[in-house]
C-alpha cells in the first residue's frame, strides 16, 4: 500500500515538471535614456504563493552590445550577487517578490545594447529589453562677431558630446521675420567638418560660415546655427549677431609714419634680403607634406546629384588654416549614380604640383528590414511561412543567414532577388517554411543581414518570436481634441492602440492599429473629471488601463467621471 502511494506522488511530481517547463516574454521592450541618468530594466517573473527562497533562485542579466559582443552584467546565485558592470544592482527585497528588475546607475554610451534577463526558480523565465542611450549635444556659438569692411569673417559653431552620430547642422539668416538658408550666395560659404569620435563614445562636430562684409545688409545681420538631433523634439537654434566695422585707423600721422619708416628702412633692407635668401633655401629643401585624402568609413547617398560633377570643384571647397597646417574640405551630397566617382585634390606650391586621389563608394542603408509570417497567428500542426524583407538598399551585394535560438538548423531557405527599381535601389525577400510543432512555441528565429551600409560589426538582425497567442497592443496615452475644450463646446477623447494582432486591418509591419474615440460636450459640473479606458486583448497577460484628467481651469472640462 505504501509503495502504491509513493508511485502516485512520483507521477504527480513528473506531471508538474512537464507542465512547468518555463515561460518567456513575447516582446522586446524599447527604452531610451540620456547619458549620465539612471535606468531600470524591468523583469517580472511568475509570482509564487510564497516568497522566493534564495537556494532555489538564479538570476542572470546579459547584454549584447552594439558590436554584437555578449557579456554578463549581473548574476545572483545561491543567495549571492556577482556584479560585472559597476553600478548595476537588483533590489533583494523586490527579488523576493518576483521582481528581478536591473538598475543601471550613471549610464554611458557603452551601456547601449540588448539586455536579457533569465530567471530559474526552477521554472525558466526570460525577458529582453533594448536599451538605447542618447547624449544631447552642447552647442557653442559666440553671441556677437564683427567683420571688417571689405574683408571676410568666419564664425564657428561647435557641437560636442552627442550620441548617436547622426546629426545635421544648418546655417540660417533672418530676412525680416523669415529665416532662409545661408551660404548660398557668392559672398558666403558654409563648411561643416566630419564628426569626430570622442573618448567617451560620443561625437563632436564643427561647422563654420564665412561671410563677406558686403553680404551684411544695413551693417548688421543675425546668423543662426540650427542643430537637428534625435535628442531634440524640434531643431535647436542659437544665434550670433554679425556687425560690420570700419577699417582700423593708423596709430600715427603720415609725417610720423614716414619718419619712422626712414629710420628703420636701412636696418630692415639688409635683414629682409638675408632672411629671404635663408628662408628660400630652407623651403626649397623642405617641400610640403601632403596627406592622403580622408573620408568617412561609410558614405551614404543623400539624394540629388552633385553640381559640376566631373569638373573643377575648387570653388565648393573651403580652406581651414592655423598658419602651419592647411586643410581643404570638400562637402558633397552624392547620389547612387555617383558611386565609384574618382576625386582628385591638387596642391600647387612653389611651382610643384602634388596630387592625391580617392574613389568614393556610395551606400544606402535598407529602409525596411523585418520578418513577417503567414498566417499572422501561427497554429500548431499547420504550415508557417516566415519572410524576411529587405528593401531599398545599395549596393546589391548582400548576405542573409537564418538561425534559431535553440541551435536547431534552419532548412528550406529560398531567396528572391535582389531586384532593382528605377532609382537603382535594390530589394530582396528570403523565406523559410516549416510545419509548426508543439515544441516550436516560444522559439525565436532570426535573419542576420550583412551589408556594407551597416556600421560595425557590419550586420543587423531581424527577430521573430513564435507566439500562438498573438502580440499585445502598445497602448498609448489618452489625448483630447481640442486640447483645451470650452464650456458647451464639443471635444473628443481618443486612445491609439498600435502593433497588435490578431485583428482585421493590417499595417505595413504586419501588425494592427486602431483608434477609439469618445465625443462629448462638457458642462460646468464635469470640471476636473477623470476618464478611464480599459484595453483587453488575447495576447495580454492582464488588461491595461489609461486615465485622463483635464486641468482644473475655467475653460477645461471633461465628461463622465471614471469609476473608482
Amino acid at each position: 500500500m505504501q509503495h502504491l502511494q509513493n508511485m502516485k506522488v512520483m507521477i504527480k511530481v513528473m506531471l508538474i515538471v512537464c507542465h512547468c517547463g518555463g515561460s518567456s516574454s513575447d516582446t522586446t521592450r524599447q527604452l531610451s535614456v540620456l547619458v549620465g541618468a539612471d535606468v531600470t530594466l524591468g523583469c517580472l517573473f511568475d509570482k509564487l504563493s510564497r516568497l522566493v527562497e534564495w537556494s532555489a533562485l538564479t538570476v542572470e542579466w546579459n547584454v549584447v552590445d552594439t558590436h554584437a559582443e555578449k557579456s554578463v552584467v549581473y548574476t545572483f546565485e545561491d543567495g549571492r550577487a556577482h556584479v560585472n558592470r559597476e553600478g548595476s544592482e537588483v533590489d533583494r527585497m523586490r527579488l523576493r517578490q518576483s521582481d528581478a528588475s536591473l538598475q543601471l546607475h550613471n549610464v554611458t554610451v557603452g551601456d547601449e545594447g540588448l539586455y536579457s534577463c533569465r530567471i530559474i526558480t526552477p521554472v525558466v523565465y526570460t525577458e529582453t529589453t533594448s536599451l538605447e542611450v542618447l547624449a544631447r549635444p552642447s552647442v557653442l556659438l559666440p553671441e556677437k562677431a564683427a567683420v571688417t569692411e571689405g574683408e571676410e569673417k568666419t564664425i564657428q559653431c561647435d557641437v560636442a558630446g552627442f550620441y548617436p552620430e547622426k546629426l545635421a547642422v544648418t546655417w540660417l539668416t533672418l530676412n525680416g521675420s523669415r529665416a532662409v538658408l545661408a551660404g548660398l550666395s557668392p559672398l558666403s560659404r558654409v563648411c561643416t567638418e566630419m564628426a569626430t569620435h570622442n573618448a567617451d563614445g560620443t561625437f563632436s562636430i564643427r561647422s563654420g560660415i564665412t561671410m563677406h562684409s558686403a553680404a551684411v545688409k544695413g551693417g548688421e545681420m543675425s546668423l543662426m546655427c540650427q542643430v537637428e538631433h534625435k535628442t531634440y523634439s524640434r531643431p535647436y537654434t542659437t544665434s550670433v549677431t554679425l556687425t560690420v566695422q570700419a577699417p582700423p585707423q593708423p596709430a600715427y600721422s603720415d609725417v610720423t609714419l614716414i619718419a619712422l619708416t626712414s629710420v628703420t628702412s636701412l636696418l630692415l633692407v639688409s635683414a629682409a634680403i638675408g632672411g629671404a635668401l635663408l628662408l628660400y633655401a630652407h623651403l626649397c629643401k623642405a617641400p610640403p607634406s601632403v596627406s592622403e585624402i580622408s573620408k568617412p568609413s561609410i558614405i551614404y547617398a543623400q539624394g540629388g546629384a552633385l553640381c559640376c560633377a566631373g569638373g573643377d570643384l575648387s570653388d565648393q571647397a573651403c580652406l581651414l588654416s592655423d598658419c602651419e597646417h592647411h586643410t581643404s574640405v570638400l562637402t558633397v551630397c552624392l547620389s547612387v549614380s555617383e558611386d565609384r566617382t574618382r576625386y582628385l585634390c591638387e596642391v600647387l606650391c612653389r611651382g610643384q604640383s602634388i596630387t592625391r586621389g580617392t574613389t568614393v563608394r556610395v551606400k544606402v542603408e535598407p529602409s525596411f528590414l523585418q520578418i513577417t509570417s503567414i498566417p499572422q497567428i501561427p497554429k500548431v500542426e499547420r504550415s508557417l511561412v516566415l519572410c524576411c524583407r529587405l528593401e531599398n538598399f545599395y549596393p546589391q551585394e548582400v548576405d542573409l543567414e537564418w538561425s534559431r535560438n535553440d541551435g536547431e538548423p534552419v532548412c528550406g531557405v529560398t531567396h528572391f532577388g535582389p531586384f532593382s527599381d528605377h532609382t537603382q535601389l535594390y530589394s530582396l525577400w528570403s523565406k523559410i517554411q516549416l510545419l509548426m510543432a508543439r515544441e516550436d512555441e516560444r522559439a525565436v528565429y532570426s535573419c542576420r543581414v550583412y551589408h556594407s551600409s551597416f556600421p560595425a560589426p557590419g550586420y543587423k538582425d531581424a527577430l521573430y518570436h513564435i507566439n500562438t497567442q498573438g502580440t499585445p497592443p502598445d497602448v498609448m496615452f489618452i489625448d483630447c481634441e481640442p486640447p483645451c475644450p470650452l464650456l458647451g463646446g464639443d471635444c473628443t477623447l481618443q486612445l491609439c492602440l498600435k502593433d497588435f494582432c490578431p485583428e482585421d486591418v493590417l499595417n505595413i509591419n504586419g501588425l494592427y492599429s486602431m483608434y477609439t474615440f469618445l465625443k462629448l460636450t462638457p458642462t460646468k459640473q464635469d470640471r476636473g473629471s477623470r476618464f478611464r479606458c480599459r484595453v483587453e486583448h488575447s495576447a495580454q497577460q492582464q488588461p491595461e488601463e489609461r486615465l485622463f484628467t483635464l486641468p482644473l481651469t475655467h475653460s477645461l472640462l471633461s465628461i463622465q467621471p471614471a469609476e473608482p
